[in-house]
Order: structure tokens, then C-alpha cells, then sequence
């Protein structure tokens, strides 16, 4: 037995484990944990926005949803108290939630047609499988992320005579509003205040299905009307109120990037190891270097520790980091400009809440031993599960690799701090064309 069999107890090598099943090269395989390292290093490169979240593991027998509560401060006392006694004072609260979920893929290998390739088409399904899990849990993490923080602004669609109904771009952050710090639904008596096209409005209710707002105020709609919530987040954008103002000429600059960093210290927004963070796409990264701004600051860079080969270097207050997965939308007033959306983020955006002991669901169940189950740390606090099971078929050939992650992405609110409306402070979308 090596140090990797004795770190995992629950693989007791009795009757009918897996590596009895498979051949002898695939079972040495399992012995000295190769599995594990390609599946890994399939999966790391991939998993960026994971890797930024905060963990808050998620115990068993706890329900499937949780609910985190942040106060807010007591206002300074700068007046002399007068008499003899000082007043009570009283401060907010907020709530956000967390809901498990199970997510995962799996992939069955012939080993008669493994055994005959040139190279092993197992080691080569664990690959993408990796790879799977990777690009998966970060699209997750992406989009709760982005659905926040890209949420509160949005724009008609069409043009239409004076209703109460509006079809927007899309409807991430007006359905719900906080009341006495709790996420409620937007309805009729618990409306969320708007501005459309800077005239106050209310949304009483939303179609997320057809992308429509229910107003209080009957209005004629006309498209590229902007919506933005009271409480939505800061966003930064070349000109206009929204996505749908930009054309192919409003590209990335350094400017943009300052002014998300300004606005993140502005809110007192903690820093991740001295440095805010920037994920980039290539397009983005492709504008930036055409911009003098951005250039004379890349000479004074400084390279990432964290991100190494991802990171372009840290410079301007920020870690500027590669990544392919950062969303784009349709804009513009025909629809046809691709509108980039690179994010700027500080500590504390964004929390994973995996569940415990996904590993150890079949200790004392007496089958434990027979399929082969490795958590392999993904990111700090992110263990995906990965299972082999022994074949099911009479001719004991093809073999199921799967993986699980249960748990899910939350981002905490900030709507009390600093003064400030945003019900999201610790990052700021951008876009351009």
C-alpha cells in the first residue's frame, strides 16, 4: 500500500474492487494515481473562476439550501451626547442563499479497443473528462458571477404603444428586490424602483420566459430603451447607458480599467494579495495593446505569482489574467456587434459552497470497496469526485469514468455598505465592442 491508497481509508482492496476487473496496465494506473494526475491536469487549466471563489463547505444533513446574513455598520456618532444616557441605535441586515445542486458527466470506454489503440484511449477519456468537469463548474461559476454583476441594466427589444408590459434584453437583476435585507420576489407590493431612459419607473413583476417586465407606470416603448434598477451594480462601457448604444469603434482602453479600479476602492472593496483581478479575453487583450495608455503601464509590470502563465503581469492595480471563458452578448442598435465582457473583481465576489463528504456516500454501506472514488482538488476548496465503476456488461469490457461536484456558486450582496445603492459592489462588468 503507498501513501496514496493510505490517504483514502474507504478503498479497502477486497472482494470485487474495480482494479481486480480492469487490466494489469490500467490497474498499476490506479495504484500509483496517474488517473487522478491527468484528470487533474485536464481539469486545472480550466478552472479559473472557480479558483477566485471563497469556500464555504456545505455539511451534511443541513438541508439543501443556505442562507448567509451580513450587517451592516452603525452610523459614526460625531455629535456630543446631551444628558446623561446615550440613544440605542439600530443596524440593517442582508441575506443571501446558496441551493445544492449535483452536477456531472461520464463517458464509457471499450478497453478491447483501448487495449488495441496505440495510445490509451482511457487515459485519453479521463483527459476529457477532465476537461469536462473544468469547463463546466467555471461556466457555473461564471454565470452566477456575471448574473449579478451584469444584471440591473438592459434594454428594450421592441418597439410597441403605451402598456405596462416591456420585452427586454434580459431580465437578470429585476426579479427580485430586497425587503428588510431578504431577496423577494418583485411584485405588486413589493416592487423594484427603475429609470427608463432616466424617468422613474417601478417593475411589480417579470416574465423571465419572454424577457418581460411587468412597470408600474404604463409608458410606449421604443427599442434601445435602457432600464437600469435602482439597486444595479456600476458598469463600465466606452459610451451610452447600455450594450446597445456601443458600435464596432468603441473598443477596449486602459481608461475603462482604471475607472473599474477607482470605483472598487472607492467601496473599500478588499484586494486579492494587493492586486484587483481582470479576466480578459483575447479580443480584449488584442485592444489594450493597441492602446498607448496600456502599454506605457505594461512596462512597469510586475509577473503574478498566482496566475503564471495566464496572468499578462500585474501593473495598473491589477492582476491582468487570460481567459477565453469571459461571456459576450449581442449588441449594438442592429444586434450584430459582438460586446465583449471582461470583469474586474476584488476578494469576496464570489463564494463556493461544495457539499462534504461526496467522496464517502457508500462508507458503511457494505459496497464501498467495489468502484474506484478520488476527490481531486480542482482549486483551493473545489474537490470534483472521480469515479470509476467495474464493468456492467457479460463481457466485463467497458468501463464508466464519471465525474460529480454537488454544491453551488453564491455571490454575497453588499447593498448596505458605504452608502452606496449597488446591491453588488465587489466587481465591475465592462464592455466594448
Amino acid at each position: 500500500m503507498n501513501a496514496l491508497t493510505a490517504a483514502r481509508p474507504w478503498f479497502k482492496l477486497g472482494r470485487h474492487d474495480v482494479r481486480s476487473t480492469v487490466p494489469a496496465a490500467i490497474r498499476a494506473m490506479m495504484q500509483n494515481g496517474l488517473l487522478d494526475r491527468v484528470f487533474q491536469e485536464a481539469l486545472r487549466p480550466e478552472f479559473i473562476f472557480p479558483a477566485i471563489a471563497d469556500a464555504e463547505p456545505w455539511q451534511g444533513g443541513l438541508g439543501d439550501t443556505k442562507t448567509f446574513t451580513r450587517k451592516g455598520l452603525l452610523a459614526p456618532a460625531t455629535t456630543a451626547i446631551t444628558g446623561s444616557d446615550t440613544s440605542a441605535a439600530t443596524y440593517g441586515v442582508e441575506q443571501w442563499s446558496v441551493t445544492m445542486d449535483q452536477y456531472g458527466q461520464a463517458i464509457d470506454t471499450n478497453m478491447l479497443t483501448s487495449s488495441m489503440a496505440l495510445a490509451s484511449k482511457f487515459l485519453a477519456d479521463v483527459q476529457t473528462l477532465g476537461i469536462n468537469a473544468g469547463q463546466s463548474l467555471n461556466q457555473i461559476a461564471r454565470n452566477k458571477l456575471y448574473a449579478a454583476y451584469a444584471g440591473g441594466r438592459t434594454w428594450g427589444t421592441t418597439t410597441a404603444a403605451s402598456d405596462t408590459s416591456m420585452i427586454v434584453n434580459s431580465v437578470a437583476g429585476f426579479t427580485h428586490v430586497l425587503v428588510n435585507g431578504v431577496p423577494t420576489a418583485v411584485s405588486a407590493s413589493t416592487p423594484l424602483n427603475v429609470t427608463i431612459e432616466g424617468v422613474a419607473n417601478t417593475v411589480t413583476g417579470v416574465n423571465t420566459g419572454t424577457n418581460t417586465l411587468t412597470l408600474g407606470t404604463a409608458r410606449a416603448d421604443t427599442a434601445g430603451d435602457y432600464v437600469v434598477a435602482a439597486n444595479a451594480p456600476t458598469t463600465v462601457r466606452p459610451t451610452g447607458d447600455t450594450a446597445f448604444d456601443l458600435t464596432g469603434a468603441n473598443v477596449a482602453t486602459f481608461a475603462m480599467f482604471r475607472s473599474a479600479v477607482t470605483r472598487l476602492r472607492k467601496m473599500n472593496v478588499p484586494t486579492v494579495n494587493g492586486y484587483y483581478v481582470a479576466h480578459i479575453d483575447p479580443d480584449t487583450e488584442a485592444q489594450l495593446f493597441s492602446d498607448s495608455d496600456f502599454k506605457q503601464a505594461l512596462q512597469g509590470r510586475v509577473d503574478s505569482p498566482i496566475y503564471t502563465d495566464l496572468s499578462i503581469g500585474r501593473f495598473g492595480g491589477i492582476d491582468w489574467v487570460r481567459n477565453n471563458e469571459c461571456p459576450t452578448i449581442a449588441g449594438g442598435s442592429t444586434g450584430t456587434v459582438t460586446v465583449h465582457r471582461p470583469i474586474v473583481l476584488g476578494a469576496g465576489a464570489l463564494v463556493a459552497a461544495p457539499f462534504e463528504g461526496i467522496g464517502d456516500l457508500l462508507a458503511g454501506t457494505g459496497v464501498e470497496d467495489v468502484p474506484d472514488i478520488a476527490m481531486v482538488e480542482a482549486a483551493p476548496g473545489v474537490q470534483v469526485a472521480r469515479i470509476v465503476r467495474p464493468p456492467q456488461d457479460r463481457l466485463q469490457q467497458i468501463l464508466s469514468t464519471s465525474w460529480s461536484w454537488v454544491g453551488d456558486y453564491g455571490v454575497p450582496s453588499d447593498s448596505l455598505a458605504n452608502s452606496d445603492a449597488a446591491l453588488f459592489k465587489r466587481a465591475v462588468v465592462l464592455e466594448h465592442a
